[in-house]
Formats: structure tokens, C-alpha cells, sequence
């Protein structure tokens, strides 16, 4: 990570992301085929792969969920710095063209709209990119399964994902 540029670390926070949700779809998985499996009394060596897998799902959504908040945190304050500086830079060149307000309050909005830039990465751009690379897995894992049970998946992902955000976006309108 020896890199300059905030895209790197943004992409590995969206594979950490997209591993913390895979994870966690894996979790709930297995830990529901290891409950109706024990229902039946199976010997306990039968189980013990899928007692395993949920304890490991379990530490990998944890630990790369943790890894996710703290590249892509690190990510957005980089990128807001150099905002920041971009915007100063900018506002030097035009400090002799503006009157002086006394109160700092246009400077407090640009430097909230730079805020804003990191905002939108955290909390916007890179939950999105985690989920469709998280749900495109599981969509191609269940197509592979069986691919009748693999397009009701893409069919509810796809309802729940777009159509339903663009039904209540125009409703608000």
C-alpha cells in the first residue's frame, strides 16, 4: 500500500467489503444447513466441516469488516486532505478578487462540501460496489447450483436493489 493514489486503498476496501458480505451470506448458510442437519442426529463427525465453516465465516465477516472500516477510512481522509489542499490552493489564487467576510462562513461551506467528497465515497459509493460484488457472487454460486433457484435470486436482488429505490425516489418527488 505504498501507493499515493486513493484508488487502491478504495478498491481493497471494496474487496474487504464485498469478503465481510460474502462472509456473512456463508455464515447464514451454513449455520442453517448445520441446524437442520443436527435435527436429524446425524454422528458428530458428519457435522464437524460445517461447525468449522461457521466459526470461520464468522472471524473472516469480523475481521474484514474491520479491515474494510480502516483501509476505507484511511482512504477517504487521504482524499480528503488532498481535496482540501486543492481547495486552498484555489482560494489563495482568488483571495486578492474576494472581499473578506470576517465570520469565515463562506470558507466553512467549501470546506464542508470537501467533507462531503469523503462522505460520499464512505458511505455511498463503496457499500454499493461491496453489495453488487458480494450479490453477484452468490447469484453465480446459486446459478451454478441450480439455475431455476440462481434467476429468482437475480430476479429479487435485481427488485430489491433497483426497482425498488427508483419506486420510492419517485415518490418522494
Amino acid at each position: 500500500m505504498a501507493t499515493r493514489r486513493p484508488g487502491f486503498r478504495l478498491g481493497l476496501a471494496v474487496l474487504a467489503g464485498a469478503g465481510a458480505l460474502a462472509c456473512g451470506i456463508a455464515l447464514m448458510a451454513t449455520s442453517a444447513w448445520l441446524i437442520s442437519r443436527a435435527s436429524q442426529h446425524p454422528p458428530v463427525l458428519y457435522l464437524m466441516v460445517a461447525i468449522v465453516s461457521v466459526r470461520a465465516f464468522g472471524m473472516g465477516r469480523g475481521v474484514l469488516r474491520y479491515a474494510e472500516r480502516l483501509v476505507s477510512h484511511d482512504a477517504a481522509l487521504r482524499l480528503l486532505a488532498r481535496t482540501r489542499v486543492r481547495v486552498f490552493e484555489r482560494l489563495a489564487d482568488l483571495t486578492p478578487a474576494v472581499r473578506p467576510s470576517g465570520d469565515g462562513g463562506p470558507l466553512g461551506v467549501v470546506l464542508d462540501n470537501a467533507e462531503g467528497v469523503a462522505d460520499r465515497w464512505l458511505r455511498g459509493v463503496l457499500p454499493m460496489a461491496s453489495a453488487a460484488i458480494a450479490c453477484g457472487g452468490a447469484v453465480v454460486l446459486e446459478w451454478w447450483l441450480l439455475p431455476s433457484a440462481g434467476a429468482a435470486l437475480l430476479a429479487g436482488l435485481l427488485a430489491g436493489g433497483l426497482v425498488a429505490p427508483l419506486l420510492a425516489a419517485s415518490g418522494a418527488r
